[in-house]
């Protein structure tokens, strides 16, 4: 009988995590300005977010430090509120910003991009924990009336920063090809390291003045000593694979970085698949 009255009990009881999730804001000075769902708006009175609690709730109602993951999302909501504060003045707002690599083909018209490599560009992000990423809009520098290269000069200050704090692995796979690879909560910034004024120096130490690079989504990125061809032509095959599979492909193309340039050392073939939308404008 216990058995069946806790269970009918439950039927009636009210959303713990929304009532947990509200009362955890609430002490922080946020409340819950509109709910769709899983789709929360979170609000301090002057700046709101909207933020999709689908995966959270899932890991409070397992029973996995609830408590502390609300605490994290409260910690995260103050970030995201107070970067969206400073927003509107490009002096306020700079350690915000950062850029992330994407095919040229993925750049859509409204985004700040430049040139990085052949078939690459460099794409202006914001993020207020260097884990969710923004794509920042044109809008955003016409707002601020400042030039395309001082923002980019700013993103890669920010990101060499985030170089010298990255973990990196270095090891060796077979013919004892020196292998380095940087690790960051987030992948795609991990990746779009090598886009920083810092990279060849850091790289350099360990591999040389000359190496390779291979970043077949935005997920992956390789560094190698400089291989021989028939070496080269092995890892095509582990090169596509992980291009087709990933949802967010970058290129097939193996980089030779110099002290000078950029250089193509190798180019394999791939036929594309559709490309994945970018809706929301969150690229992780």
């Amino acid at each position: 009988m216990n058995g069946l009255m806790e269970r009918l009990g439950g039927v009636f009881n009210k959303d713990k995590f929304d009532a947990d999730l509200r009362n955890a804001l609430k002490r922080r000075n946020f409340t819950v300005a509109g709910r769709n769902g899983s789709v929360y708006d979170i609000t301090d009175g002057s700046t709101a977010i909207k933020m999709d609690l689908t995966e959270l709730r899932r890991e409070y109602e397992s029973g996995n430090s609830p408590e502390e993951k609300l605490e994290e999302l409260v910690r995260h909501v103050e970030k995201r509120c107070d970067m969206n504060s400073r927003m509107g003045s490009f002096t306020n707002c700079q350690s915000f910003l950062r850029c992330v690599v994407m095919r040229e083909r993925d750049v859509k018209g409204d985004m700040i991009a430049a040139d990085f490599v052949d078939g690459l560009k460099k794409v202006m992000v914001c993020t207020a924990d260097d884990e969710e990423l923004d794509i920042l809009p044109e809008s955003a520098m016409k707002q601020w009336a400042v030039p395309r290269e001082v923002l980019f000069s700013v993103a890669d200050r920010n990101m060499c920063r985030l170089l010298s704090r990255a973990e990196i692995k270095e090891s060796e796979i077979s013919d004892g090809i020196k292998v380095m690879e940087f690790e960051l909560p987030c992948r795609h910034l991990a990746v779009s390291l090598m886009m920083c004024s810092d990279f060849r120096r850091v790289v350099g130490k360990t591999m040389g003045p000359k190496f390779l690079v291979v970043a077949p989504s935005r997920e992956n990125l390789l560094i190698l000593g400089n291989i021989t061809n028939n070496v080269l032509e092995r890892l095509g095959k582990v090169i596509i694979k992980e291009y087709k599979k990933s949802a967010y492909p970058l290129t097939t193309d193996v980089m030779l970085f110099t002290p000078d340039n950029i250089q193509i050392a190798g180019r394999f073939a791939v036929r594309d698949k559709p490309e994945p939308s970018e809706a929301g404008r969150s690229i992780t």
